[in-house]
């Protein structure tokens, strides 16, 4: 008893121990100093000529990212009754550095642990994933604790002395903890891999590699993976983190990028997101082999930024795709919480006191990743049940378009055998009609072949379709007097401008153009303006259907341009050419060229009757002489 109060009064930090202490007890009680040229020792914190020592300035020693050997000097006194076994734990995993020594009162020294970056786990003297050593303590008796550490990382580390009871009590509850986080996420780790061998999509590799890397991080701060994984490498244990991080910064901006579809509906995110992929990969390989100390610090900062552009990417998406993106949503919600305690962790020191922040870190990114499995599976889903309903949407569209063709074909019956009553008329009729119904029937049966159909026969249809039925309804009231009741209405009161006409005509012979392997381009050079629609319709559609005919390689051009207050119509093409005096005989009525009677099936009416109804209308019809191949042939209006 003289001797504990003769050592208390000498020690006014004397930590006077009765059970375990927590943090904040030894916190209160520790004195620092700061060796930044590495050669203090631990005889030199005790007797008369130790050095000078601060008390820490806050309860955990945290002196940020310094290269300095940080030094620890803790009195203590065993005022408990019968305890003698105790346990000094060190909260973490790993340092590169660190060395725990015992000086009695008699001045003798007793080295507990001595870790350096080259330790392999097996030389710890408790088989434990975070460090802790054995002392003795008699009752009665005092020394001090002098520690010693540096990290390459955050110098942040909190401490506890605990008897083996106590110890034995938290290394339970952690081992819980353990079962319970690594189980979680290696039964979504191996949901996600059988997903991805069966769907081989790209999101769930990116899920994959999201969840692997959490766990990955999670088990190398736990201590873990030094423990079991690599127990014989301290030196890749140094720079875990690292790895471990970028895989889940890269893996989360990847499953951004997939999994909001970026490149097709949102391209600048999509830069955006890919640019930050390749700076951040420069700067963890330039820093890396240079400064290892300030990648870690970085990459702190690096995770709270991807996450925040994750987290925004989704918010843009999902002002447009809400029901589609918000569990995704939800993922980077939960995200931003590990990345905030991180930042406010090692920027800020600050640490809640409702809850451990590592414990707190785990609950979210559990959340996050089931938030994010969750995500990928309501959007195949969804996307499921809207396949289904576009494609009953397309099945209903096919059927009405096929009972349009079917009475299509009943009113061009009707026309031919009108067209024995007016031989001439109906000769221009079928003429009109043949091309563009081979347009039709060519198209409708690439809609209906599930290999051959694409996206744009529907409007081809819809334009051939338009085109032909004014067209026959026109010719069966020439011969009724009235509009025959079985043709669709077509007219909405409006009549169509230059832009909708040519892209009607350019849309009706699409398909025939891609068959014969021609390019059809239109080419709108002038604004729209008010048009005579049907007339300029079957001009155009005759030019363009003798263009496709006579061309056999190259490409066939349909472009408006402005002439003068009016306007030009060219339909320009890559065949034989049409110039001179070819061009005058071929205006003429059932006159074809000798050169062409071999080359394709006609009738010789295609330019005669584009010759008249441009005459009817007061438009002027010419070739461009200047053309060395092709044929260009003008309508100015």
């Amino acid at each position: 008893m003289l001797f504990g109060s003769a050592l208390y009064a000498a020690e006014p930090n004397l930590l006077i121990l009765k059970g375990p202490a927590d943090s904040k007890a030894l916190g209160a009680h520790f004195e620092y100093a700061l060796d930044a040229d590495w050669q203090l020792k631990a005889e030199n914190f005790v007797g008369a000529s130790a050095i000078a020592t601060k008390p820490l300035p806050n309860l955990v020693s945290d002196f940020g990212y310094t290269s300095a050997k940080i030094w620890l000097k803790l009195p203590v006194i065993n005022n408990s009754k019968d305890q003698e076994d105790w346990r000094f734990y060190v909260h973490a995993n790993f340092t590169q550095t660190i060395s725990i020594s015992q000086v009695n009162a008699d001045g003798s020294t007793i080295a507990l642990m001595d870790l350096g970056k080259d330790t392999p786990f097996s030389v710890r003297p408790i088989n434990y994933p975070q460090m802790v050593v054995p002392f003795e303590l008699a009752p009665g008796k005092a020394a001090t604790i002098v520690v010693s550490y540096y990290s390459q990382g955050s110098s942040r580390l909190s401490m506890s002395i605990e008897t083996p009871e106590s110890f034995a009590a938290q290394a339970s509850v952690a081992q819980a903890k353990h079962y319970a986080f690594y189980g979680m996420m290696l039964v979504m780790i191996v949901l996600s891999v059988i997903a991805l061998a069966v769907i081989k999509q790209g999101v769930f590799a990116a899920y994959t590699g999201y969840l692997l890397f959490i766990l990955m991080y999670v088990s190398h701060v736990d201590g873990v993976a030094f423990q079991h994984i690599w127990p014989n490498f301290p030196r890749f244990n140094s720079m875990a983190s690292i790895v471990a991080g970028c895989g889940v910064i890269i893996c989360a901006c990847l499953f951004a990028i997939t999994y909001l579809q970026t490149k097709r509906f949102h391209p600048v995110l999509h830069r955006l997101l890919v640019g930050y992929i390749g700076l951040f990969l420069f700067l963890v390989g330039f820093l890396w082999f240079t400064d290892p100390q300030t990648l870690k610090r970085v990459l702190v900062v690096l995770l709270s930024i991807s996450t925040i552009i994750c987290f925004s990417a989704g918010i843009v998406a999902a002002r447009k795709r809400f029901t589609e993106v918000k569990f995704y949503l939800f993922a980077y919600s939960a995200a931003l919480i590990p990345a905030v305690l991180f930042t406010a962790r090692y920027a800020f020191g600050f640490e809640p006191s409702f809850i451990n922040t590592y414990d707190a870190v785990r609950l979210a990114l559990i959340v996050d990743a089931l938030m994010m499995g969750m995500a990928i599976f309501y959007r195949f889903n969804y996307l499921r049940q809207t396949a289904m309903e576009e494609s009953l949407t397309q099945a209903q569209r096919n059927l009405a378009l096929s009972q349009r063709l079917g009475a299509l074909e009943g009113q061009y019956e009707q026309v031919t055998m009108q067209s024995l009553r007016r031989e001439e008329n109906v000769k221009d009729t079928i003429h009109d009609l043949r091309q563009p119904m081979q347009a039709l029937r060519l198209s409708l049966r690439q809609m209906l072949d599930p290999v051959a159909g694409t996206p744009n026969d529907a409007g081809q249809i819809e334009s051939a379709l338009a085109y032909m039925e004014r067209l026959v309804a026109g010719r069966l009231a020439e011969n009724t007097m009235k509009p025959p009741q079985s043709v669709a209405p077509i007219d909405d009161g409006m009549e169509p401008g230059l832009h909708e006409v040519l892209r009607g005509i350019a849309e009706m012979f699409g398909a025939e153009a891609a068959a014969k392997g021609l390019e059809l381009k239109l080419v709108l050079a002038a604004p729209d303006a008010a048009v005579a629609a049907y007339p300029l319709m079957r001009i155009v559609a005759n030019l363009t259907s003798n263009a496709i005919k006579y061309t056999n390689s190259g490409r066939v051009i349909i472009a408006l341009r402005r002439n003068g207050t009016g306007h030009c119509v060219e339909v320009h093409d890559t065949g034989p050419g049409l110039a001179g005096t070819e061009f005058q005989q071929a205006l003429l009525r059932n006159q074809r060229l000798d050169r062409d009677l071999n080359a394709a099936d006609g009738t010789g009416l295609g330019l005669s009757v584009v010759t008249e109804i441009a005459k009817a209308n007061h438009w002027k019809i010419s070739s461009c002489e200047s053309r060395r191949t092709g044929a260009s042939i003008r309508i100015e209006i």
